[in-house]
């Protein structure tokens, strides 16, 4: 007797959440980079510090739960990383089993399943889940998968709680991340190409999709007042600079690369050639998406636009890093996973023996290949971004230890730390605020370089060495060296 699909919710629920253990090393790291600087910005434990949080007259991103998360976070758990990645994690899980329900209302529980796990843990997540800083990347692609599977049920259902329910989470997820702006696109996406204006009457659709668009304009037009003469386009990640056609083309492709086996063969060669490359390759995606439309394979045709359309938040903005991929790995994901599963299907209409068994052993080989793959990869980078956490967790805590009475020093200075390890960022421009915050004290001029030794403390298991100064009347210059 086959388990009813309530009960393949509750497997593949589990399944996800083992799969999740994969990131537990990174849970055990601290804060590294803009944390120090955002955990400086919500130091206040008063309740009349969140108004302010608000507030668009920000020269940062305007993302107010960002900072309303690292105040909570803080407030309630101290300078204590691990409730923060605990979290992280948390809405990593949450992502991965709406994945799966996109996926599974539109084709098999299969498919949804192989859709979470192939982003559940692709490689390029490691970044937005070790990373705190990036928790609005998290929640904001929580609060499009949300604001979209209840979208679905509208379209049957018809009933004006839904919609209205899908409403908040967009203006939630605007509130935490501006990534969350390409949910009106991925719901006309969602509306062609899965038809969903057959189940909804243009009365009911029109309206429905416009109430979106309006509270995208208001959302736009918040970023607009605190743009203090600017374009309102460049704030909070929202920079569109000039690019030619093939130059967009190109950035597309530079997501699609890293996400596709295979990929990195044309990524690598020279962009004089790519440039010519790029129109053989969109060619052939056109032809890829007009085959999926014409067999009426729609899932894997959303899937595919979803990866193509979300990187044009960021060409304009930025070259591609990781955690820029969250977004469009969700579409590569329901892509491969949509193929794979179809892929099955018709083979267990060949006139063969055993096809069904066959069948579903090859697709089962495929999803652990690729899980394979991605698996080598993300457990690397667990490690280097847990090793990133270590080192900024036991500079903090022994400068503690170092200097453990701020008032008797009006400064001091951590030399030859580096800014990355193997491409991690660890304290970067936001020493200061470390600094500040190891002694609970932002009165401190923590960029005035002093030269009196108070302590030189080689950690070893760092691989090299911090000088701990403090209250001399020479002076470092801005290379660090004493004069």
């Amino acid at each position: 007797m086959l388990p009813c699909r309530r009960s393949y919710s509750l497997y593949v629920a589990v399944i996800l959440l083992c799969a999740l253990a994969a990131f537990l090393p990174a849970v055990r790291g601290y804060f590294v980079a803009d944390d120090f600087v955002l955990l400086s910005w919500t130091h206040s434990h008063s309740l009349g510090a969140l108004p302010g949080f608000f507030d668009p007259q920000t020269f940062w991103f305007y993302r107010p739960f960002v900072k309303l998360f690292y105040w909570l976070g803080q407030t309630v758990f101290g300078l204590h990383a691990t409730p923060f990645h605990l979290f992280s994690l948390l809405v990593h899980g949450v992502n991965g089993y709406l994945i799966y329900r996109v996926v599974q209302a539109e084709g098999s529980w299969i498919a949804g399943l192989g859709a979470a796990l192939l982003f559940l843990l692709n490689p390029h997540s490691v970044e937005t889940v070790s990373w705190i800083a990036a928790a609005g990347d998290l929640a904001g692609v929580a609060c499009i998968l949300g604001a979209l599977l209840l979208f679905r049920r509208y379209c049957v259902q018809h009933k004006l709680p839904l919609l209205l329910c899908s409403l908040v989470l967009f203006a939630i997820g605007l509130l935490w991340r501006e990534t969350v702006v390409m949910l009106p696109v991925l719901l006309v996406i969602d509306i062609v190409v899965l038809e969903r204006y057959k189940v909804l009457s243009a009365r009911r659709l029109g309206p429905a999709f416009a109430a979106y668009v309006a509270l995208l304009a208001a959302y736009l037009l918040v970023q607009g007042i605190g743009r203090s003469g600017e374009q309102a386009a460049s704030r909070g990640g929202l920079a569109f600079h000039p690019l030619n056609l093939d130059s967009v083309l190109l950035g597309i492709l530079a997501y699609v690369h890293s996400l596709v086996p295979g990929g990195g063969i044309p990524g690598g060669l020279p962009l004089d050639t790519l440039r010519v490359l790029v129109w053989v390759e969109w060619a052939v995606i056109l032809l890829i998406a007009l085959l999926l439309w014409r067999f009426k394979q729609r899932l894997a045709l959303f899937g595919l636009l979803w990866m193509l359309v979300t990187p044009l938040l960021f060409v304009f903005f930025s070259p591609p890093t990781d955690r820029y991929f969250y977004l469009p790995t969700a579409g590569y994901a329901i892509f491969v996973a949509a193929l794979l599963t179809r892929g099955a299907e018709l083979l267990q209409k060949l006139p063969l023996p055993g096809r069904l068994g066959f069948a579903r052993s090859l697709i089962g080989v495929l999803f652990a290949v690729l899980l394979l793959r991605q698996g080598v990869g993300l457990l690397q980078k667990v490690s280097i971004w847990k090793a990133a956490g270590d080192a900024t967790g036991g500079v903090f805590h022994d400068v503690q230890q170092a200097v453990p009475d701020p008032h008797d020093y009006s400064s001091f200075y951590l030399t030859g730390l580096p800014d990355v390890i193997n491409g991690v960022p660890v304290f970067q421009n936001s020493l200061p605020q470390a600094i500040q915050l190891i002694y609970d004290n932002t009165t401190i001029d923590a960029r005035s370089l002093t030269c009196d030794a108070l302590q030189q403390v080689e950690l070893s298991r760092y691989n090299f060495l911090f000088n701990y100064k403090a209250n001399g009347a020479q002076q470092f210059s801005n290379k660090g060296d004493c004069r």
